[in-house]
């Protein structure tokens, strides 16, 4: 497998995701090694040269999830250095519902 990253300038990149940036809770992103120098473009991979493969949008070092196919641990096993990392769900502010409902009388 072949990887290729492309830099792009953040502004540009962010105009092409939509609601795919930022990462939804829960999700789980791949972060590349900053060893690569790009941190925002796009990262192909593909098996022939010269022939087209699949790319994703690269915001900040990180891939979220997107429409160009299953991301995450499969395709951070492909690229050198990378890790896929999982965006954790925010703890609820209030307490759970206890289901116990209760009255004062007056």
């Amino acid at each position: 497998m072949n990887v290729t990253v492309y830099a792009m300038p953040r502004d540009e990149v962010l105009s092409y995701m939509g609601t795919d940036w930022p990462p939804t809770p829960g999700a789980t992103v791949v972060r590349i090694d900053p060893a690569a120098g790009v941190t925002d473009g796009t990262v192909s991979v593909y098996e022939t040269p010269g022939r087209p493969g699949i790319s994703w949008w690269l915001v900040d070092g990180v891939i979220p999830p997107q429409g160009a196919g299953a991301g995450g641990e499969a395709l951070a096993a492909l690229i050198s250095g990378a890790v896929a990392e999982y965006i954790p769900i925010p703890e609820s502010e209030s307490p759970p519902h206890s289901g116990v409902w209760s009255s004062s009388p007056e």
